[in-house]
């Protein structure tokens, strides 16, 4: 029995250094304070562009975030676990030049896992659609430019294969409820849903890939509506009650609308507004790169769905080498896309009598009339902006939420490393439009840039510098320089 004890001791002492160990590698801390500084009152465009809504349009600007999460544990030989979770905190707090403190929160979420599949309730930083997640100029339905909708969501973690297939048939699918809490109408809901297929085994040297994510925004109601008989039911409500989701989700109108409590005649053609992108992928695997070929393409009614608006759309080419041990400085990732909203299925829009409305008039919508955004930033593609974002003297500006969604962009995204530091170039050139509705006397163009590097910190560990130089230039936006500087420590 004496000799069991010392037995004992020691394989709790190992317990206790294995769980302690999984501990460690699970929790993960982040701290960042930084100023933002421009010759002009206006943030750059790619210093706040798809940053989560959390930096401000007005500069000079103060920030300060932390976040604290546990991930799952990474599937390997010593810990498997069908179920596992996960939760992530990130308070953000700034401070801009009209003296305006605001405290916002882009995640704060609970997720439970089994197996593949993921069922999360708050808010989380993500993009939805099919591209180059990590350097591209912003996906047409979700970019991440706006701070993320809360949300309860079910679904894969990223591309599960199905094992009848002998994986070479990978799905990846997610189903959302959404509260989509804008001030200007009470009550909006989201709906949103995606379906991916991948087709090729894991380690297969080319696969395809073909999706579709939707996105509505739906329900609500507000006083001002009341006077507004032609887009809500005489209480000021849009379509609200739960008996509508169905039309919602699939998309359709039942025939006999006109007797159904709650329908106006706008209603007639759709419940809501629909956003999406129907994705199709082409990815090529060698021994030096992986290649990444993709196309979104837009869609908001009918019209879209059966590709009246080609060439509408985000086209793009990601390009990553394979790591090189013996090389001091190298490209990790190379991403050129071009961006074009011009056919937008012509430039008339028909509630009735039409199998294709036209007329698309991307993000903007009359019910919802703050359109495809969240808190004032859009959140989708962020070239097509609010007005608020532009220059006072900029030719787009007119009456509509989105002034200027007719847009032919170019974009090149380099991502580079040089011993221990990284550093990244985003570079931007589009000539604009304006809108079918309200067409600009001009068309301006529009040149922006950023140039960032996060470089260490030798003696103290996991501790970054963090500078930005962004510029603008051009018809859309205030003419401007400048830059952020900031420290980050990680644990």
């Amino acid at each position: 029995m004496s000799g069991l004890r010392p037995l004992l001791f020691t394989t709790l002492l190992l317990i206790g250094y294995r769980y302690q160990a999984i501990s460690q590698q699970l929790w993960h801390a982040e701290v960042e304070a930084g100023s933002i500084l421009s010759n002009q009152s206006a943030t750059p465009f790619w210093l706040r562009t798809n940053q989560y809504g959390i930096i401000p349009n007005q500069a000079p600007a103060g920030l300060f975030q932390a976040a604290v999460w546990k991930s799952y544990a990474k599937p390997d030989s010593t810990h498997l676990q069908k179920f596992d979770w996960g939760i992530k905190l990130n308070p953000v707090v700034t401070y801009d030049k009209l003296n305006h403190a605001k405290v916002l929160l882009p995640e704060a979420h609970l997720k439970v896992r089994y197996k593949a599949i993921e069922l999360y309730v708050g808010r989380r930083r993500e993009v939805t659609g099919l591209g180059d997640t990590t350097l591209s100029s912003g996906f047409y339905a979700v970019s991440g430019n706006a701070l993320p909708i809360p949300k309860l969501q079910i679904g894969t973690i990223g591309y599960a294969p199905l094992h009848f297939t002998h994986d070479f048939v990978a799905i990846n699918a997610a189903f959302a409820h959404g509260w989509f809490n804008a001030p200007y109408i009470q009550g909006i809901r989201l709906h949103q849903k995606h379906l991916y297929l991948r087709f090729g085994k894991p380690r297969s040297v080319l696969k395809i890939y073909a999706g579709v994510n939707h996105q509505v925004q739906w329900a609500g109601h507000a006083e001002f509506l009341k006077q507004r008989p032609d887009i809500a039911d005489p209480n000021g409500y849009f379509p609200s009650d739960w008996s509508f989701y169905k039309y919602v989700v699939f998309s359709y109108t039942p025939k006999d609308w006109s007797n159904v409590a709650g329908y106006s005649y706008f209603d007639s053609y759709r419940v809501g507004n629909s956003v999406g992108s129907i994705d199709f992928g082409l990815e090529l695997n060698t021994k030096k790169s992986r290649l990444l070929g993709y196309y979104q393409h837009a869609y908001e009614d009918v019209s879209g769905i059966v590709f009246k608006n080609l060439p509408d759309g985000l086209w793009g080419i990601s390009y990553v080498p394979k790591p090189q041990k013996s090389a001091s400085f190298r490209v990790n990732r190379l991403t050129l896309e071009f961006l074009t909203t011009k056919d937008q299925s012509g430039s008339t829009f028909y509630i009735q009598g039409s199998s294709y409305q036209g007329g698309d008039n991307y993000y903007n919508h009359s019910q919802y009339t703050e359109g495809w955004s969240y808190f004032g930033r859009t959140i989708g593609t962020p070239f097509i902006a609010p007005g608020q974002d532009y220059a006072d003297s900029s030719a787009v500006k007119n009456g509509q939420f989105f002034p200027n969604n007719r847009v032919n962009m170019g974009y090149v995204g380099i991502q580079a490393s040089y011993r221990n530091a990284t550093f990244m170039l985003r570079t931007s050139f589009s000539k604009n439009y304006g809108t079918f509705r309200e067409p600009p006397k001009s068309y301006p163009t529009q040149f922006s840039g950023l140039l960032t590097a996060q470089i260490p910190f030798t003696r103290w560990p996991n501790t970054y510098i963090l500078a930005k130089a962004a510029l603008d230039n051009g018809g859309l936006y205030t003419n401007s320089f400048g830059g952020y500087v900031g420290i980050k420590k990680s644990w």
